[in-house]
């Protein structure tokens, strides 16, 4: 027996996942006006508040950097 669903929304561990996920990352950053490397696309730089934050992603997992923990926050929230 075969039974054939449509997903509403994106199965996790699927590459349409990663997908969707790297669009909407994406989107947000090109928003916060943030600066990618070059030598790396999964790694991201932006001055905020005169001091750098940091952000490196693998697949689905995130790494903030700041100083400040109200700007980690924040990142944070975006995502949930």
């Amino acid at each position: 027996m075969i039974i054939y669903v449509q997903l509403e929304k994106a199965l996790h561990g699927t590459l349409q996942a990663v997908i969707l996920f790297w669009k909407l990352l994406s989107n947000t950053l090109k928003e916060w006006d943030s600066k990618i490397k070059n030598y790396d696309r999964c790694i991201l730089n932006k001055i905020i508040n005169g001091k750098k934050c940091t952000m490196i992603w693998h697949v689905n997992n995130l790494k903030r950097s700041h100083t400040e923990q109200v700007y980690v926050e924040n990142i944070l929230k975006t995502y949930r």
